[in-house]
Parts: structure tokens; sequence; C-alpha cells
């Protein structure tokens, strides 16, 4: 995988609604166990996505 396309890659827009809609229920306290288990995988991915996104943005400025 190119730098260029880890700097391009985004979540869908149905990952991204679904996201949230999980956030809000976790916010108002309506959220399962599983639901919040997911919400963690999610922060996981994001964060390893932007060291990722980090680290290629050195790349593709070289």
């Amino acid at each position: 995988m190119k730098p260029e396309d880890i700097l391009q890659f985004r979540a869908s827009e149905e990952m991204h609604d679904h996201f949230y809609s999980l956030l809000e229920k976790e916010k108002v306290g309506t959220a399962t166990q599983q639901e919040t288990e997911l919400i963690d995988k999610f922060m996981s991915v994001e964060h390893i996505m932007r060291l990722a996104k980090a680290r290629a943005k050195q790349y593709a400025h070289q």
C-alpha cells in the first residue's frame, strides 16, 4: 500500500453514522455491553489509523 492510499482512506458514511449513533446511546446510558465494546474497538482502530496516517505523511513528503 502506498502512503497516498493510507492518507486517502476514510471510513464509509454508514460506518461513521453507526459509530456516532453508538456514541449517542452510550452518552444517554442505553448502550449495551456489546455496543460499548464495539465503541472501544472503533476507537482503537481510529487510533491506529491516525498513527498510520502520520507515518504515511512522513513518507509521502520525501
